[in-house]
């Protein structure tokens, strides 16, 4: 197993993403547990690249740079490709936790 080198030129996550994705392709970035039970899913560089390009076109269709956008995700591949779909948009990512169905109605108002 070989792993990424320490030295970059780039000066933004999504540079390194970039950087990353064309020396690695589609090497291993990414492994998520979905469950006790061993299944996982992937993403590679260039998945993760891909991806994040797609989503941060739709979102500047439809917001513009600087504004922010809640990052609802459960745990997962999801969120990190939300989370760089912001960066490639220019949209400032707010994390949060989703909330739980199971407590909406203590914390939702009456």
């Amino acid at each position: 197993m070989t792993f990424p080198s320490p030295v970059s030129r780039a000066s933004t996550l999504l540079e390194l993403l970039e950087e990353r994705a064309s020396r690695h392709g589609e090497q291993r970035l990414f492994s998520f547990l979905e469950d006790s039970e061993g299944d996982s899913s992937e993403l590679s560089y260039a998945g993760l690249w891909r991806r994040a390009r797609g989503l941060g076109a739709l979102l500047q269709q439809e917001v513009p740079a600087g504004e922010r956008a809640v990052l609802l995700y459960p745990p997962g591949l999801d969120y990190v490709t939300g989370f760089f779909g912001c960066l490639a948009s220019g949209v400032v990512a707010v994390p949060a936790y989703p909330p739980d169905p199971s407590r909406l109605e203590r914390t939702l108002p009456r």
